[in-house]
C-alpha cells in the first residue's frame, strides 16, 4: 500500500492570561474585537498567526487568549518587538491601546499537560 506524499505541520501553541481594569472596560474590550481593524487581523494572519482566540472566564474580568503560529515561528518573532506586524502603524496602535486602556498586558501561561 502507497500512502502518497504526507505532509507533516508544524505549529506553536500559546496560552496567556490578562485582567481587564473593570466591567465598562471589558464591555469596550469585547466591542473593539467585535469590530477588530483590517490591519489587525490582516496583520496577524501575515505574520503567520494561525489562530487567535480570546475567552472571558466567567463571572470575572480575566480574559484567557490562545494563539497557534505556523511551523517553528515564536510568538515574539510574529509579533513582538521589531516584528513586521507592529511596523504597521494601525497594528501598533491597537496593541498600545489594549495594553494601557483595557489591560496591563498578557502573561504566558506555562504549559502542564497536553
Amino acid at each position: 500500500s502507497t500512502w502518497g506524499s504526507i505532509l507533516f505541520f508544524i505549529l506553536m501553541r500559546y496560552c496567556f492570561v490578562a485582567v481587564v481594569s473593570s466591567p465598562e472596560k471589558l464591555e469596550e474590550y469585547v466591542h473593539h474585537h467585535d469590530n477588530i481593524w483590517p490591519e489587525v487581523s490582516g496583520g496577524l494572519r501575515k505574520a503567520g498567526i494561525l489562530k487567535l482566540t480570546i475567552h472571558n472566564v466567567p463571572n470575572t474580568l480575566q480574559l484567557i487568549m490562545f494563539i497557534e503560529t505556523e511551523g517553528d515561528l515564536t510568538i515574539e518573532q510574529a509579533t513582538g518587538p521589531g516584528s513586521a506586524y507592529l511596523q504597521d502603524g494601525r497594528a501598533k496602535e491597537w496593541e498600545e491601546m489594549m495594553a494601557t486602556q483595557y489591560h496591563s498586558g498578557w502573561t504566558v501561561c506555562p504549559l502542564i499537560h497536553t
